[in-house]
């Protein structure tokens, strides 16, 4: 089940005012004209998370803290990337998971089994949309965590219900790392961490490649305790897709 945020669509909607049909074109003709095609990137590896973790730290922390740290993020937390650039994230967590485990009903409120982690809301949704038009959509029940139209207090309140039942949350860094700071998320069962960290937004940008969702992003991984903990009791692993 998707949480009480009402038609998805209603957040794919862009909040464009009317305009003339000769000023539409000639914005499209620009655009075209400055958009620059970037050669086509290598899927994101483990390895290029560490490194980015690693950059991120290196200011802030000694060489002894920073090892320290890194030793915890080892390929024994690593979960297998997908096999094909092209793989749909519903097929993704069916080779990480088996259909017999999905098939189990929650019987905890609140508590995940993979935590996925995406650039923006509209990003959140299109990724919900995926799982919504599975073949597997009935084991998959899913529950969003981002800011757009939902203030923090509410989902908080949400989340804090007994009847509140999923297997999957969708969610920015951002609003996860908050939600983890209300403590209102059981992360008992939680097995995958997913990074959506080869989608490229319409200006061809990767999570990785804004500052702030990088910035976040560490964060969230490296210094939310309750996460961090699942990481070094390798309790929990973590995917790039």
């Amino acid at each position: 089940m998707a949480d009480d945020l009402g038609d998805d669509d209603y957040f794919l909607q862009e909040e464009i005012q009317p305009e003339n049909n000769d000023i539409i074109d000639k914005k499209i003709k620009t655009k075209k004209a400055k958009q620059k095609i970037l050669p086509k990137r290598p899927m994101g590896t483990y390895s290029d998370l560490i490194t980015t973790i690693r950059i991120h730290y290196k200011r802030s922390k000694s060489q002894y803290e920073l090892d320290e740290l890194l030793s915890i993020f080892n390929s024994s937390i690593s979960a297998s990337s997908p096999l094909t650039s092209t793989i749909l994230l519903d097929e993704y967590l069916n080779e990480l998971i088996p259909i017999n485990k999905w098939s189990k009903q929650a019987d905890l409120s609140s508590a995940p089994i993979v935590l996925i982690i995406a650039q923006s809301a509209l990003r959140c949704i299109e990724l919900g949309k995926i799982l919504k038009n599975s073949s597997s959509s009935k084991l998959f029940t899913f529950h969003y965590l981002f800011a757009k139209h939902k203030k923090l207090s509410d989902q908080i309140d949400l989340l804090k219900k007994s009847t509140t039942l999923f297997n999957i949350i969708i969610g920015t860094p951002k609003r996860i790392d908050d939600i983890l700071d209300a403590n209102v998320i059981n992360l008992k069962r939680l097995k995958f961490v997913l990074i959506d960290w080869n989608y490229q937004n319409i200006k061809q940008q990767r999570l990785i490649d804004l500052n702030q969702l990088k910035i976040e992003l560490c964060h969230l991984l490296c210094e939310q305790s309750v996460l961090y903990k699942r990481f070094f009791k390798e309790k929990a692993k973590i995917g790039l897709f």
